[in-house]
């Protein structure tokens, strides 16, 4: 029998052997769980994608094209911990600080994308938001050169020739190759698992119809939004127990690739807080799965209330976790070991992380309503 440790958040060890725990129980003294009890259904591909593409051809945009139709731009906060901070645009006539229809969750970058850490050329951050009622979904391209921005609306095609809002909250997003992937915590019009959007088809929407999500006659809107991106496929939880797709992140240091997820859970909940890792497949930009089914890599029991996001790198594990109006704390750790509070590291709120394997740099954000921002911070900041 193999010897595993769990996490330790208050001083203590457990050294355990290893046995076929419950997925569903974390109250124990081992803490790891067998992967192959966190599975995941691939569902086929959108039957309406490919036709809908062929009649929006001559509508589709690059990544580099929404970029340079930024309309909206970051500004520069004098924060003390994190190498940069970027606020959102806060005008009279416009204010992605103080909005509450819609709250920023997810963040993922270029340096997830592709190894060389660019897109066309391009570093950019993708920053998604829910609408305040789950019903939308919109989804920031961020200039990291020039700091400027455009939104755009993630959409599931529902028939040939037109498709509607994803209604999930969005709470973490990986950007892989051409595809976006994002946790759907509450099911939205489906089960819980991953949505998976195509950013090979961005598509260009007419100006104007700002209460209308579709075709209307020849013109194609998006509730006023200048751009779109399909969903492409899914991934539903195939298993009779919960498990909550609270966030996720791409590790490019695992072999293969992995997606990492956690739960979030507050402090007086009975519920489990796991991380799980799938293996994803390069090549196809898909888990790897046997008979249309993706077991996970890896899972364990982490214990931590309130995790907001969490990404590995090189075998080392950065939670987030937020603590109302008080700053949130970055806790780090090497699984078999115990884990290291950077208490107070983040400002309040903080959301979902993304590494970028090139410098060792991570990306962070907040969603505090008047303390919103994008953060960079470099791997030696953190006390391990």
């Amino acid at each position: 029998m193999k010897v595993c440790f769990s996490i330790v958040l208050h001083g203590a060890v457990y050294i355990t052997a290893t046995f076929a725990a419950d997925p569903n129980n974390c109250n124990t003294a081992n803490k790891e769980r067998s992967g192959s009890d966190f599975t995941l259904k691939e569902n086929a591909d959108n039957t309406y994608l490919s036709g809908l593409a062929s009649k929006l051809a001559n509508r589709r945009a690059t990544v580099s094209q929404v970029l340079d139709s930024a309309n909206h731009a970051l500004t520069s906060e004098p924060l003390t911990r994190p190498i940069s901070a970027y606020m959102w645009e806060h005008t009279a006539d416009f204010n992605d600080e103080a909005t509450e229809k819609w709250v920023p969750q997810g963040l993922t970058s270029t340096a997830d994308s592709l190894a060389v850490g660019t897109v066309e050329g391009r570093s950019a951050w993708l920053v998604s938001w829910h609408l305040e009622d789950n019903t939308s979904v919109r989804v920031t391209f961020v200039d990291q050169e020039s700091k400027k921005y455009r939104h755009a609306l993630l959409v599931n095609p529902v028939a040939g020739d037109t498709f509607k809002a994803v209604p999930v909250h969005a709470g973490g997003m990986a950007w892989y190759g051409n595809t976006l992937w994002v946790v759907d915590s509450s099911g939205g019009d489906g089960a819980v698992g991953f949505r998976v959007f195509d950013l090979s088809n961005i598509w260009t929407m007419d100006s104007g119809g700002d209460t209308v999500m579709g075709k209307s006659g020849s013109s194609y809107y998006a509730m006023g939004y200048k751009y779109v991106i399909p969903q492409i496929r899914s991934y539903t939880w195939n298993r009779s127990f919960n498990f909550q797709f609270s966030f996720v992140a791409l590790d490019r240091s695992t072999t293969p690739d992995s997606l990492l997820v956690g739960e979030y859970q507050v402090a007086d909940a009975t519920a489990p807080r796991r991380l799980a890792r799938w293996d994803l497949d390069y090549t196809t930009r898909k888990l790897k799965t046997s008979a249309g089914i993706a077991s996970a890599s890896w899972a364990y029991c982490v214990d931590i209330d309130r995790m907001q996001g969490a990404v590995s790198n090189a075998g080392k594990v950065y939670i987030s976790r937020s603590n109302g109006d008080s700053n949130g704390d970055l806790w780090a750790w090497t699984p078999g070991n115990a884990a290291k509070n950077n208490a107070g590291f983040f400002p309040p709120s903080p959301e979902d992380l993304s590494w970028d394997t090139r410098t060792d740099t991570f990306y962070g954000l907040t969603e505090a309503k008047n303390k919103r921002y994008i953060l960079t911070y470099k791997k030696s900041q953190v006390s391990v």
